[in-house]
């Protein structure tokens, strides 16, 4: 038996890796552009985790 979800997430996957050639750092570019664009908030995991460190010292 195979998961569709799997499947589906798969598929989302590959279609956008092909609109950005395949190549990661093109998609990370435009990531990063459209973080810049967004009003959301965006949270920076690794800034709460060194801060979590830093607190148990």
């Amino acid at each position: 038996m195979k998961d569709e979800i799997i499947q589906e997430v798969w598929r989302a996957k590959d279609a956008i890796a092909a609109r950005y050639n395949h190549d990661p750092g093109a998609l990370v570019k435009h990531l990063r552009a459209r973080e810049r664009r967004s009003s959301a908030t965006v949270v920076d995991l690794h800034a709460t985790r060194r801060a979590a460190r830093h607190a148990a010292k």
